[in-house]
């Protein structure tokens, strides 16, 4: 399998953030002597902290929506008060 193919099982695996950081991986374990077992740790690591920015990005964009809907009926139903 070369990198390209890796590229797109890594994606279709749905692991994109090692996908990302495929090359720059494999070129550090070859500038530095890096075992197998290390360079696997690398990408999962960096594969999980991908996802969890993208959960906070997620979690901090539903609660500044659910916080903006909240704030509108809140005003629309104030306005309707007067």
């Amino acid at each position: 399998m070369n990198l390209i193919e890796l590229d797109r099982a890594l994606k279709q695996l749905r692991l994109g953030g090692m996908a990302a950081v495929l090359e720059t991986r494999l070129r550090q374990a070859q500038a530095e002597p890096l075992a197998p077992i290390d360079l696997l740790s690398c990408l999962v690591s960096d594969e999980l902290a991908l996802r969890g920015e993208r959960l906070l990005e997620r979690r901090t964009k539903q609660a500044s929506s659910a916080t903006r809907t909240r704030l509108s009926i809140t005003s629309t139903s104030l306005s309707t008060r007067r």
